[in-house]
């Protein structure tokens, strides 16, 4: 494992197919071997064509939203940097009333720059 930096991005955010909102990443790095939590604090606003299903999923108690977000920065090997981007498409269900993760699925697309 290397160490990686990485620029600022923004996560897109969707329900039942509508835009919900934005959830902005910082510019960062992480150590070798590291496998810390980003926490993203997001901001959400509910189309009107999206809230007419709102009202069953939280009586359901099941959330359905999907992700996606693109990341490039550079990952150090020995001392040379290369460059690398990585796209992200996630799936998940969130409980709405304690905002609990209850399935998550992530599939991730890496392509690393030879420089």
């Amino acid at each position: 494992m290397v160490p990686i930096k990485y620029s600022s991005s923004s996560m897109s955010i969707f329900y039942n197919g509508s835009f919900l909102g934005s959830a902005h990443i910082l510019a960062g790095s992480h150590p070798p071997k590291s496998c810390q939590l980003l926490k993203l604090p997001a901001r959400l606003h509910l189309s009107s064509p999206a809230a007419s299903r709102l009202v069953s999923d939280v009586a359901k108690r099941e959330l359905v939203l999907d992700a996606a977000v693109d990341i490039g920065g550079t990952a150090k090997v020995l001392w040379w940097d290369h460059r690398f981007n990585v796209h992200v498409d996630s799936h998940f269900v969130v409980d709405p009333v304690f905002l609990d993760v209850i399935h998550q699925q992530n599939k991730a697309k890496l392509q690393l720059f030879s420089s």
